[in-house]
């Protein structure tokens, strides 16, 4: 089910130094560079693999400036395994209808052992 779920996601919402936006606080990412993550999570297995060995390099793959990548917090941009897709996805849903996006803190679900 979330394979047909996924393959509706637009893949053109990667966001460019050149679109930037200005977060609204300190240390998290702007609206359009977390849907940018969120779709690329879902839609990307090997971005997803990258994310979670490298998410600086990931971030910065996105477009993410590498000034705005070191203000984030430790724990955004520390390895670790994400939450499964559809986790992701409804995150993702969620952020589309503004209803996280003041928790855009950089807070990417994961799993805990």
């Amino acid at each position: 089910m979330i394979d047909s779920i996924v393959a509706n996601v637009e893949l053109d919402e990667t966001v460019g130094t050149e679109t930037y936006e200005a977060p609204q606080q300190l240390g998290s990412i702007s609206k359009a560079q977390g849907l940018a993550l969120l779709t690329r999570l879902v839609t990307d297995d090997a971005f997803r693999a990258r994310f979670e060995r490298a998410p600086i390099a990931a971030l910065s793959e996105i477009g993410v400036p590498m000034a705005q990548i070191v203000m984030l917090r430790d724990a955004c941009i520390t390895p670790r395994t994400l939450a499964a897709q559809d986790v992701l996805l409804a995150t993702r849903q969620r952020l589309i209808t503004d209803v996280d996006h003041s928790a855009l803190a950089f807070v990417i679900p994961t799993l805990k052992y």
